[in-house]
């Protein structure tokens, strides 16, 4: 009597379904390593951009120091706003200061020890690097308003204070009244708060909050 097998005693079909699900392990670890690197990727991009907009602003605060010294030797700009001319960047010319409309006098500027960090476009006394198209600022450009594109740029506030230096205690003779002791000061200096506030790409903002001192009787020619 014959009897008939119900089963295959071929296994061939065993090693495609292994095959497949070896497949299958090696394409969720590549999706895994894939987006691990694009997060990696995307934290590294973002350090850089809030690194370089940190380094903005450090260096806008720099040249607001030297603005300041300007502004002082030439007792202020105009207030009907003024263009200070850079170099150029590449085929345009975007390196320019821009003092707002009534902030010409910024040197004068009263410090209440309340000055907020500039973070709206409207409450600055300097703009850097502002946009100059055919020698006349475009405030719209600078600020990135609609429909330009967001522009890098920082925001810049001044406010100070007149302080005396301290100077040496002098000892002055009366002849036969005694004698009497007197403090010779040292002079005066101009304390500033300088108050940066940088834009950067892909909404990435930074402050930097300095002080700086400037010596009365220190200033140097006025180049504006």
């Amino acid at each position: 009597m014959k009897t008939r097998k119900m089963y295959s005693e071929n296994d061939e079909g065993f090693v495609l379904v292994a095959a497949l699900l070896i497949l299958l392990v090696l394409t969720v670890m590549g999706i895994a390593v894939n987006r691990n690197t694009m997060t990696e990727w995307r934290i590294a991009m973002n350090d850089r951009q809030h690194k370089e907009t940190f380094y903005s602003a450090d260096a806008a605060s720099e040249l607001a120091a030297e603005i300041l010294e300007q502004s002082v030797a030439c007792l202020g700009f105009s207030d009907n706003g003024v263009i200070l001319k850079g170099k150029k960047a590449g085929k345009k010319e975007e390196m320019h200061v821009y003092v707002e409309p009534g902030s010409g006098g910024f040197w004068r500027n009263y410090n209440d020890n309340n000055v907020p960090v500039p973070e709206d476009d409207t409450a600055r006394d300097l703009v850097f690097p502002a946009v100059v198209v055919g020698g006349v600022y475009d405030a719209g450009r600078t600020n990135g308003e609609f429909p330009h594109p967001p522009h890098p740029h920082a925001n810049i506030v001044m406010r100070g204070n007149t302080q005396l230096t301290p100077g040496s205690a002098i000892q002055m003779a009366a002849g036969y009244e005694g004698t009497a002791k007197g403090l010779g000061s040292g002079g005066a200096s101009l304390v500033y708060d300088i108050k940066v506030y940088q834009k950067g790409v892909n909404n990435a903002v930074s402050a930097v909050c300095t002080k700086y001192l400037h010596a009365l009787g220190s200033e140097g020619n006025c180049y504006y």
